[in-house]
């Protein structure tokens, strides 16, 4: 069964296969059983909803010295993605070297400034959106410098008022090159695994970032399909980033105090567990919540296995630095942007009894993408 998929209100639409399912249901079965639908979403999840890597493209262009600017170092998700594109750097010939934006504007501008002024052959960029580092931006093309970014939203998105481009290129995941589109399915999918589960009925606290676009995305993704379930009512509960420890744990306790009747707890941050929410959910003193996010770090794992956390929606993360590599390498060989393939990637659900890595372990795909890129890369 396949479904479609369409990222809304932004006007754009995006469909693509998941190994035969996509992340959406599709207008004809909003009359449907929803349920059924969720709980066999869910079972594909358990199997991994993965798109394979390219297939072919240019051999390693060896030699260049490239910069990888990390979102921050100190988050297990921007290092993860970072040792994964250091990885991929030395199969592809290259002298790199890691950068920590410490998920400061500020700092990744300047280590642009300083990759600009040591002539690198090329930038490698996490998660940080285009107008925040957009002087910086227009001095590497100035130079000639190319920058490619992944997770990241460029200056011509329409959230951004549409204004020239400066990314050289953005990393292609599942069809698309807007970071939005990619956490938008991953919000879908938190509301499948909460349908399923509570078989469409009850209400669900659902704790929303509002400082991010991605974030934005995200939550919206799991509204787009929580709407779909009339038994579903939703209390939802925002914050942001800057907000986190405190007062974002106080929040998170008035929203689970002020909804005693709640069955499920939905984040899109897993990392929020560690930031606060742990301590919010352990205080309700309830062991029936559904309690679930995504990203997937070992002291989530180890959550899930404690009961404090329900599921967890996995994603590869140094699958998307080997494809970050992959990227820059087709700019290195003259390929044009537009031309670029999708990188593939996706999600895998892990619950109590479905996906646990060992203990202290980051979740592998059930996908050898290694093997996939150096098949290209090797010629």
């Amino acid at each position: 069964m396949t479904y479609s998929y369409t990222a809304k209100g932004r006007g754009a639409a995006l469909a693509t296969t998941l190994l035969g399912a996509a992340m959406a249901v599709s207008a004809q079965a909003e009359t449907a059983d929803i349920v059924a639908q969720s709980t066999e979403i869910v079972e594909q999840g358990y199997a991994g909803l993965y798109e394979a890597p390219p297939s072919s493209g240019p051999a390693a262009v060896e030699g260049k010295n490239i910069w990888y600017i990390s979102c921050g170092q100190a988050f297990v998700l921007c290092a993860q993605q970072a040792a994964g594109f250091e990885e991929a750097a030395e199969h592809l010939g290259w002298t790199v070297s890691i950068q920590d934006g410490k998920a400061t504007p500020s700092i990744a501008s300047d280590i642009i400034r300083q990759a600009v002024a040591a002539k690198v052959d090329g930038i490698a960029i996490s998660a940080f959106d285009c107008p925040g580092i957009k002087s910086a931006l227009l001095q590497a093309k100035a130079d000639g410098v190319p920058v490619v970014s992944v997770q990241s939203i460029d200056c011509s998105a329409d959230v951004f008022g549409a204004e020239e481009p400066l990314f050289t290129a953005s990393v292609n995941m599942l069809g698309s090159t807007d970071a939005r589109d990619f956490y938008y399915r991953f919000g879908e999918l938190r509301a499948h695994y909460v349908i399923a589960k509570t078989g469409g009925e009850g209400k669900i606290v659902s704790i929303a970032e509002t400082s991010q676009q991605v974030q934005q995305s995200n939550h919206q993704g799991f509204m787009d399909i929580i709407g779909k379930c009339e038994g579903c009512e939703v209390a939802e509960s925002t914050f942001n980033f800057g907000q986190v420890p405190s007062p974002a744990t106080q929040i998170w306790q008035s929203a689970l105090l002020q909804n005693p009747d709640a069955v499920a707890v939905e984040y899109g941050i897993d990392a929020l567990m560690e930031l606060g929410l742990q301590t919010a959910v352990r205080q309700t003193g309830r062991r029936d919540l559904i309690v679930g996010g995504g990203e997937g770090f070992p002291n989530n794992f180890e959550q899930i296995r404690s009961g404090t956390q329900t599921f967890s929606i996995g994603l590869p993360f140094k699958w998307f630095g080997w494809a970050v590599a992959d990227t820059m390498n087709r700019v290195q060989a003259g390929e044009a942007p537009e031309d670029m393939p999708s990188q593939g990637t996706g999600f895998m659900f892990v619950d109590a009894e479905h996906n646990l890595p060992a203990s202290g372990e980051m979740l592998e795909p059930p996908v050898d993408f290694r093997a996939a890129y150096l098949s290209i890369w090797n010629g």
